[in-house]
């Protein structure tokens, strides 16, 4: 689905500009969760602190509302106008719906497996309980995210590659560096510390191969869309599988 040349000038500045944000809010993301790894259980009545009620949720809202708002922009490009049913009721809406509904569900039991887990007595924390509880925190949680983002990251590539949109200079860098700051980041977190090593380099794969398909490997950095997710897609996946090959089983840190 390419543009057509009245449509060049007036879509390129909104397109670049919502996969900024989109890159910034998954930046966000991780940076908060970096920031949350060893911090102190809470002592009061609540098993999540304040400060994480707030941003665990206003976080990924933010997430959500920037991959959103770029999907509905690059439907609207599409067309010269906002369609409704590409919006809502064409195959890769609903793919990419989906992919938003299961990323939440997975944040939440994500978010609720980690509360249960940090206040779990150490009593308690060999035993059968714990184990589920930690399935819940690591194994189901972080693969129903990883598996949403990838539904709407398929989506997004498929609207809005090759869109007659360039990335020039100091843009390429910038979108070269936060891909690899996002998708990077993130696949070398699902495969590490989620332990979801075989889907994250087969979903990196796909994504990388899918990409190379629709878009000459000379334009990946040209373009908006597929700038923030092939690269760091591409990376995740390679150096997982490098890690894996020379370790010699799955990858883990400590």
């Amino acid at each position: 689905m390419r543009l057509g040349a009245t449509n060049r000038v007036g879509a390129t500045a909104p397109v670049t500009r919502m996969v900024f944000w989109v890159m910034v809010s998954l930046v966000a993301w991780q940076l908060y969760q970096g920031l949350r790894i060893g911090a102190a259980v809470p002592t009061g009545s609540w098993p999540i602190s304040s400060v994480d009620v707030i941003f665990l949720v206003l976080i990924p809202a933010l997430c959500a509302f920037t991959f959103i708002r770029l999907f509905l922009v690059l439907t609207q490009s599409a067309g010269g106008t906002l369609n409704v049913y590409s919006a809502l009721s064409s195959p890769w809406a609903w793919v990419f719906w989906l992919g938003v509904c299961i990323t939440m569900i997975g944040h939440g039991v994500r978010v609720a497996g980690n509360a249960l887990w940090r206040q779990l007595p150490e009593a308690f924390a060999q035993g059968d309980f714990a184990d589920k509880v930690s399935f819940l925190d690591v194994g189901f949680g972080y693969t129903l995210l990883g598996l949403g983002l990838f539904f709407m990251s398929l989506a997004t590539l498929f609207v809005g590659y090759g869109a007659n949109q360039r990335l020039t200079g100091p843009e390429r860098l910038l979108f070269l560096f936060g891909s690899l700051a996002t998708y990077g980041t993130l696949g070398i977190f699902m495969g590490v510390f989620a332990h979801q090593y075989i889907p994250t380099i087969a979903g990196g794969a796909l994504l990388t191969f899918l990409g190379l398909m629709l878009v000459p490997p000379s334009e990946i950095t040209r373009d908006p869309v597929t700038a923030l997710m092939i690269p760091g897609a591409a990376a995740s996946a390679l150096v997982l599988l490098i890690w894996t090959l020379i370790v010699g089983g799955q990858p883990t840190i400590g």
